[in-house]
């Protein structure tokens, strides 16, 4: 009989943590991914194809490109246009157009 209040103990402190509120939940901390400092590494690819120096064409008909005298081959890209990687080359220049053929941008590629 002496163990009897022992297990009603047990059993009423059982009890009672049910009723207690719930611990918080305490947000994982994720480590941020190593940063590469490597000088150059994290700068855009260097202009293979020239395309710095006709970004003046931006926002002009794409018909003006005829008058320009360009330092290498060129690739149209129509919006909406599939460009694939494994056509790459970094001495192209890539003039993507709008719907109304006027040019919105210039990359290597």
């Amino acid at each position: 009989m002496r163990q009897l209040p022992a297990i009603l103990a047990v059993g009423m402190a059982a009890l009672l943590s049910a009723c207690a509120p719930a611990p918080r939940a305490v947000p994982a901390v994720v480590a941020a991914p190593p940063v590469d400092l490597t000088p150059g590494f994290a700068e855009r690819e260097p202009d293979t194809c020239k395309a710095a120096g006709l970004q003046g064409l931006v926002g002009q008909p794409s018909g003006n490109l005829r008058t320009v005298r360009l330092p290498g081959p060129v690739r149209m890209v129509a919006p909406g246009q599939v460009v694939d990687q494994e056509e790459y080359r970094s001495d192209r220049i890539n003039v993507h157009l709008d719907g109304e053929g006027l040019i919105q941008g210039l990359s290597c590629g």
